[in-house]
């Protein structure tokens, strides 16, 4: 069975899919933009907006009663390869308190929606 999950605190999904979806022990978390609430782009340098995109998957996590410990995979798309220190800085501060940090792929692409610098997508083991 699959559960659809949302946050009101994070972005609402700008097309057809959902912010993610709990199917049995497993939570898919859409790509998370760096928008606020409102979906609106937050403005700021690669840092910023890595923190901005990070925080909208904390959201979802706890929407789901989960928490960034939950997560074991999460892939990054950048729009530079030239942001990567400053994105794995961002990274590696927001999930400090993580016991085993989640396996991950940093992927630079051409361009992401809206202009944005950096869009992450993840994959979390919920409590059963």
């Amino acid at each position: 069975m699959q559960t659809p999950i949302f946050s009101p605190s994070a972005p609402p999904p700008a097309g057809f899919y959902s912010q993610a979806v709990r199917a049995s022990n497993l939570l898919f978390i859409s790509g998370q933009l760096p928008l606020n609430a409102q979906g609106t782009l937050i403005p700021g340098d690669v840092t910023a907006q890595a923190v901005q995109t990070l925080t909208n998957i904390q959201h979802i996590l706890e929407a789901a009663g989960a928490t960034l410990s939950h997560l074991v995979q999460v892939t990054l798309y950048i729009t530079s390869i030239d942001h990567w220190p400053a994105v794995n800085a961002a990274y590696a501060a927001f999930l400090a308190g993580v016991p085993v940090p989640p396996a991950r792929a940093v992927v630079p692409v051409k361009e992401l929606h809206f202009g944005a610098i950096i869009e992450i997508q993840a994959i979390a083991v919920l409590d059963s």
